[in-house]
């Protein structure tokens, strides 16, 4: 990537690179830097305390230009990540106040393009989201100490195919299919022992026609007196009873 630079009639014009530093009440650096005249030339290294670092990055020419990490009051680091010509660039790693991994994403020239993958302080992977010029593209999944929770779809950033949750035990809670962020197409819910319990028909994010019910055992359910039964035993389901 290229990067801006200083004319040459204007370099010649600059001082040697200097470093300076700016000093609290008590006479203790907070901010070091390398400077080329005005602009950022160099290291750079922001403190909390007495050699407690906040934030370290190289410039050039008055843009992060290489490695940038971030820290907590405590030096703990929060955060680092690689600047070209003052866009991310690579991957960028985000951590717990722990030091546990929180967050992995990749740049391409300051945009979102690969994986992004998000962790429990566990270690436990909690998501993967595609990405492709900054918007997710492709199959994101969602997980819970393990488990998977739900998958989706995304094309052009938007949900677009199907996505499905999971029950606890692992089989399909329900799946739906969505068309540029709009449900479209069959909406199913399942019974714990993998029989359909429940078909709706979805077009431009409204039902079409009526709901199909069915009993554990994958019979269809008619309208009758004892639909309020099946009604229960659905809400207990859906509340996680």
């Amino acid at each position: 990537m290229a990067l801006p630079s200083i004319p040459a009639k204007d370099l010649a014009s600059l001082p040697e690179p200097v470093v300076r530093e700016t000093l609290d009440g008590a006479g203790r650096t907070v901010v070091r830097a390398v400077l080329l005249g005005d602009l950022p030339h160099g290291p750079m290294q922001v403190f909390s305390a007495p050699g407690m670092p906040m934030f370290d990055a190289a410039y050039q020419a008055g843009l992060p230009h290489g490695a940038m990490r971030m820290f907590d009051e405590r030096g703990q680091l929060l955060q680092e990540t690689q600047r070209l010509g003052g866009l991310a660039e690579g991957i960028t790693r985000t951590y717990y106040p722990t030091g546990k991994l929180m967050q992995t994403q990749q740049h391409v020239r300051g945009v979102l393009h690969g994986e992004a993958v998000s962790y429990a302080e566990s270690g436990d992977v909690t998501a993967r989201l595609p990405y492709a010029a900054g918007r997710l593209e492709g199959e994101a999944s969602y997980f819970h100490e393990g488990r998977m929770l739900r998958r989706e779809r995304y094309r052009a950033g938007l949900l677009d195919g199907e996505a499905v949750d999971y029950a606890p035990g692992g089989g399909v809670a329900q799946s739906s299919t969505y068309v540029a962020n709009v449900l479209h197409g069959p909406l199913r819910r399942f019974w714990p022992n993998g029989q359909l319990m429940e078909e709706i028909a979805y077009r431009q994010g409204k039902p079409y026609g009526g709901a199909r019910r069915f009993d554990q055992a994958g019979r269809e359910i008619v309208e009758t007196a004892a639909s309020p039964g099946f009604m229960k035993s659905l809400e207990k389901l859906v509340r996680g009873g």
